[in-house]
């Protein structure tokens, strides 16, 4: 995968460093396609590749992370219409680091997707529709960062290691 500078583009910091971008040497590159037969196959694939490494929890929470990423990528960025989804995943000290990275539709207004969180006790009837992804997502990994750069959106994030 090419280079990325670190400057540009909108972008929500969780910490003021960003997390190093996995770059040929990292410990998985898949480059899928964007439906959701292709997702399956790789949340699979990540799974048997990384699960001497990772444990239970670690591995059940990038996979969660991961299927939310990557079907919101098929779903909203490609529409359903087919396209590229690029994944990277190296070993960093105490975390995994992630890539996603595609050339689909940005996201609207070139930030990631904030949901508030919801108050506890909340009825089911009275849930948002929506979002509940994205919190997952934001609860689970750290450093989220995303930017469009010459056509791409690109996120990356750590998973940390239990």
């Amino acid at each position: 995968m090419a280079a990325d500078p670190a400057a540009g583009g909108p972008q929500r910091r969780a910490a003021a460093r960003h997390p190093p971008l996995p770059g040929p040497d990292a410990d998985l590159n898949l480059v899928l396609e964007a439906d959701p037969l292709s997702v399956r196959h790789v949340l699979r694939v990540m799974q048997t590749r990384l699960a001497a490494e990772l444990s239970t929890s670690a591995a059940g929470s990038l996979e969660i992370v991961l299927a939310e990423i990557l079907n919101n990528i098929v779903k909203h960025a490609y529409r359903g219409e087919g396209g590229r989804i690029d994944l990277a995943i190296a070993s960093g000290p105490g975390a995994l680091l992630c890539r996603v990275s595609d050339q689909g539709r940005a996201m609207p207004g070139g930030v990631l997707p904030d949901p508030a969180r919801m108050p506890p006790g909340l009825a089911i009837e009275d849930l948002p529709e929506g979002g509940f992804g994205w919190r997952m997502v934001r609860d689970l990994a750290q450093d989220l960062h995303y930017r469009r750069h010459r056509g791409s959106n690109i996120l990356r994030f750590r998973m940390a290691l239990d």
